[in-house]
Formats: structure tokens, sequence, C-alpha cells
């Protein structure tokens, strides 16, 4: 059961002392943080108050501040680009229930002078990946540290140790002219290190939407002012009974992708499904995630109640937008954030997927985009079959762990399944598992997810000679002429290789022959699969780990063969000791290019974030 409403008392404990802080009052002009005199942290010092090292501190921000500058802060996209909020140009769900506009409500407008508690939060790879910078929305929480932030829990996917974040306030598009602040008016201030706080349920697969909210701790600008010091007091966090999602006159506020001028709307909100809180407002398309909803809004701050996200990441059009439930779910994490209490541990992956002795019974692993949530998150599952006939589907968690697996089926006869295979052979989004058995049976299961499961078979080749002899399959887009998964590579005992392109629910249809059999090279490849080892390019790469431990990565087959290859390791490395491996979409990047491999003694590992130039260090998932 959600907690109803935290008590007031409770509230009041914990920001009474940010209340009592000296501020500028509602509606004031603010501080400018060329002009502000509260709590400098001067930048000569090398021991500032309990604040932190003044002086490590101010480094960081002038780093922060070197990188972002006016032109990387307008480039930036979207987190959430992938899933863009779509403008509705016809029949809008619920239009029909638009509130009736009440005293004090206003069209989406934009703010081109900035507002002081709202900015952009910006994320930079520090991996050496080809990921552009990104943005979300995010804004100041009054808090007694001065100097904590609120955004989107979906903002923050991937792994944070390799990732720079910072938050802008007030942030507005144009240059400076005379008497008037910049793009940047109170500075740019880093997210301090290993502070995030976020709901480990959150980080599950599926992500729990109750929870799509994060805190965050950032540093002084360069002048050394803390957040709250630059821009005044934050918004006040306050608890939302289940009862009163429903609410008068809503500020909704946040940074459309393109423009990155702040987009402001004032409406009253809907209760949705007992959970979220609803609102309409024009033109909040993607970028906007973190974005505040505010009471008692007076240009500069106001009752923070939710932000953008929760149902659908926030909503799938720009018309209508969600928020989480501020009930004690979000206090807890802002007593954490407070009291700089160690942020809740995620998701075990150890316990999710076993012991050692478990996986040491593994037999095949494939991955694919089948659970709901990673279709919808962009995110691959792994899929493996066992030695005792069972399949069984480990959930992405987009951090490059998985989440508790979900039995697909468990039958004897799956001690056939030789190789397994995923692809979108149906054009649908969700993946099919294409399976070969050892009578040379080839089957599709479409759009596998936990809750179809393999209810849908279509068998595109009954017992036959020839497909008992293919070794390995890899689905992937190999110059098919679409943006879909459904071309087949397929290597065979002979030494042969064939392409199949845009395979489909009826069967195999063009086949192009890559190498000619007999071949003595060909027979030693023990995994193929599809990854995206290089950013420029459309169609992927083909995955190959070889008998003798080489790994390599070749690019542009269908025009090229094997011309173009990548060696990730060399001939008698430790990888001839593996017994399976596959590339998936795991974390980071949305692409496909994390490694999963299995070792002797049940030892599982991840390589994230793999290039044509290299196969990372190892991330154990199961100790062996």
């Amino acid at each position: 059961m959600r907690a109803g409403a935290l008590a007031l008392c409770a509230l009041s404990a914990v920001t009474s002392s940010a209340a009592a802080r000296t501020q500028e009052g509602p509606g004031s002009p603010g501080t400018q943080r060329t002009t502000a005199s509260s709590t400098v942290l001067p930048p000569a010092t090398e021991h500032g108050p309990e604040h932190g090292t003044a002086k490590e501190q101010i480094d960081n921000a002038r780093k922060a501040q070197r990188y972002w500058t006016p032109e990387r802060i307008r480039a930036a996209v979207p987190v959430d680009t992938a899933q863009s909020r779509k403008t509705d140009s016809t029949v809008r769900p619920g239009s029909g229930l638009r509130r009736k506009p009440t005293l004090g409500n206003e069209p989406s407008h934009q703010v081109s002078e900035g507002i002081a508690t709202v900015g952009v939060f910006l994320i930079r790879a520090t991996d050496g990946s080809p990921t552009p910078d990104q943005f979300c929305t995010a804004s100041a929480v009054a808090s007694p540290t001065k100097s904590l932030v609120i955004t989107a829990a979906h903002c923050l996917k991937g792994d944070h140790r390799h990732q720079d974040f910072a938050f802008v306030p007030g942030y507005r598009t144009g240059t400076s002219t005379a008497g008037q602040a910049g793009e940047t008016p109170y500075g740019v201030f880093p997210v301090q290190e290993d502070k995030i706080w976020l709901d480990p349920r959150y980080r599950a697969s599926p992500p729990d939407d109750d929870v799509d909210f994060a805190f965050l701790r950032v540093g002084p600008n360069t002048d050394g002012q803390l957040l709250e010091d630059a821009v005044g007091r934050g918004n006040e966090l306050t608890s939302v009974p289940t009862a009163q999602l429903a609410r008068k006159s809503v500020t909704l506020v946040g940074y459309p992708g393109g423009q990155k001028t702040p987009l402001q709307c004032a409406n009253d909100t809907a209760a949705f499904q007992g959970r979220f809180m609803e609102i309409k407002c024009e033109g909040f398309r993607s970028g906007v995630s973190g974005g505040p909803f505010l009471e008692n809004f007076d240009g500069r701050r106001g009752n923070l109640i939710g932000i953008i996200g929760g149902y659908k990441t926030g909503g799938l059009f720009d018309h209508t937008s969600y928020t989480s439930q501020f009930d004690e779910d979000v206090f807890r994490l802002y007593r954490q954030a407070v009291t700089d209490a160690p942020p809740d541990p995620g998701p075990s992956t150890e316990t999710s997927m076993g012991s050692a002795d478990t996986w040491t019974h593994a037999r095949v692993m494939t991955t694919g985009r089948f659970h709901t949530a990673s279709v919808r998150n962009n995110v691959s599952d792994l899929v493996v079959r066992w030695s005792d006939g069972e399949l069984s589907l480990y959930p992405g968690n987009g951090a490059y762990g998985f989440g508790k697996d979900t039995r697909l089926v468990k039958d004897k006869d799956w001690q056939q399944a030789a190789v397994l295979t995923a692809g979108d052979f149906t054009g649908d989004a969700s993946d099919d598992l294409l399976v070969r058995w050892t009578d040379g049976r080839l089957t599709l299961y479409k759009d596998v997810n936990e809750t179809n499961k393999l209810t849908q078979k279509v068998e595109l080749k009954g017992p036959n000679g020839t497909w008992n002899h293919a070794s390995t399959m890899a689905a992937g887009r190999f110059g098919g002429g679409n943006t879909r998964r459904d071309d087949l590579v397929v290597t065979w005992t002979d030494g042969e290789v064939t392409l199949y392109t845009n395979v489909d629910g009826k069967g195999l249809h063009a086949e192009k022959q890559l190498v000619k059999p007999p071949d003595a090279t060909w027979p030693h490849a023990r995994d193929v699969s599809a990854g995206d080892f290089r950013a420029e390019t459309e169609d992927q790469d083909l995955f190959v780990r070889w008998s003798d431990g080489e790994v390599t990565g070749y690019e542009n087959i269908a025009a090229a063969t094997f011309g173009l290859d990548h060696r990730l390791r060399p001939a008698k490395s430790p990888w001839r000791q593996t017994l399976l491996s596959t590339v998936g979409t795991f974390g980071g990047p949305a692409r496909q290019n994390d490694v999963v491999a299995l070792w002797p003694g049940g030892k599982l590992t991840l390589h994230p974030d793999t290039t044509s130039a290299s196969l990372p260090a190892e991330r154990v998932l199961v100790s062996p």
C-alpha cells in the first residue's frame, strides 16, 4: 500500500533549517552568481566548511564550465529521444476530458528570461564512446545542504561511473546583453561523485514507474556559491496524498528538445490509475523529463508536487504529462540525500541470476528485446537454454545487469534446440526467437515476451538433412535494405557462410553465399552475433569468437564480405576457454555492443561498450 501522506511534522523537521535561512522573498529579483553574498567558498582556501574541500570542488566546477560551453549545451540532445513524445494532430487520448480552465491557469508559453530554480540537467559520457551529450530538465530542491537537485530516474540510465553530470539553473538560450546575464546566469553546478539517490526498484527490470525520481547533490559553481545561495531558496518538496492527485492550477515547466528555452504552462491535474498525476499542457516534447510540477508558483519557485516521469516515462504525447506520486517514497530518498546516507544498493545480479553451479548447465545463449519493458527502453534480454530443456528469459535492467528470470518453457524436447538467435522478423518492434533443432527443423516463435512466451509458433522448415549442418546463426542488420534486424548469417559445418536477407514469418528468401565450401577457417567459428561496434554505420557488424581464442569484429559483410575485420582478441587468448558468448544492449549508449560470456566453472561476465578497437575488461555477473 502506497503511503497516503507524510506527517507535516516530519517534513518540517527535515526542511526547517532551510526555511529558516535568510533568503529573498517570493517574487524578488533573486541573486545572480556575480553578486551573491551568502556562503561563498573562497577559491584560495584549501579547506572549506562542512560542504567539502572548497578548492577541489571549485576546480571541478571550472572543469565542468570549460566543457559545457554554450555551444555544447545547445547541441545536447534529449535523453529520451528514442522514445520521443509525439505530437498527436488527430484524435488525442482523453481530449474530451481536458480540464476546464480555472482562474490562474495559462496555456503553454516560453519563458525567455529563464526560471531561477529550474534548469537543464546535462549528461556527458566519459568512456570515450561517441555518445552525444544529453540533457533532461531538473530543479533545485530546498534543503539544509543548499545543494540538492531532483530529476527523473529514467534520465540516469547507464553506468554512472562512465558519466559526468551537471546542472545549469535558469538556463536560457541567447547571448549576454547590457545589464543582463547570459545563457548560464548562475553558473554550472557539477554533480558530486557518487551523490545520486535512486530507488532500487527503478533499477530493477522492469523499472517500477511509481518511483521515477532521483536526487543529486551538486557542488558549488566557479564563484564558490552553493546552489541555493546562487538561485535563492529551492522548491519545497511537498507530499501528495492519493486522494489529492487531482489539484487546481498546477504549473508545469520543462525544456523541450531543440529550443532549450523553458516552456511553462498551468492547468488542473487529474488522478491517473490511482498512483500518477496527469496534466494537459501543449508542446512538452522530449527533453522535458524531470521538469517540475509546482503549486503556488511565484515565477521563481513553488511547492514541488511532482516531476515529469512515471507513467510511460512521463507520457507518450507532447500534450499530456505525468508524474509519479510524491509520497513517502520520495521523502525517504530526500532524507538520504540530506543526511548523505549511502544510496540504496541496486538489484543483486548475483541473486537474480543464480549460482555458478546453475550456470554450468547453460548450453545455448542469445539476446534480444523480449520483455515488455525492454522493448520500451531499447534494452536487450538474455535467453538461455539449459541442459534439462528449460528456456529462461533474463530481462536486462539497462544498468549492465539483469532482473529475475522468467521461465519460457521447460520440456525435454528443448534439449534438442541446438542454435538460437533473435531478430525483428515480423516487423512489430518486439523480437522473435529463431530456433534450429538437431533434426534440421527451423522454427520461428513470434513476439516472445513474459506474457506470450512461446505461444506463436511458425514452422519455417520441417526435419531435413541440410539445416542440421548449420553450426551458428546470427540475426541482425546485414545489408537487407531496411532498419529491421531481419537478416540472417549462417555458418555451416563444411565452412560455407550464407547470408539470408529480409527473413520474415513466411521463411527465408534472398540468399547470398559469403564463403564457398569447403573452407578450412569457418568451421572454427564457435559463436557469432550481431553488434554495433562502430557508431557511424547503420548496418551491424558480425562478432565472431574462434576456437583458438581469437575474437573478431567484421564490418559491412554484405558488401565487403569479410575483408574489413577488427581483431578484438588475438589467437591463444583466454577466450579460447570461453564456453558461450553473445552480444546485446545492456547499458550505457543504446547500442548492441555489450558482450556476455560464459566460462568454465559457471562464471558469467559482461564486457560493456565494446568497440571495433577494444573489448573491455570484464564485469562479473556470476562468480565461480
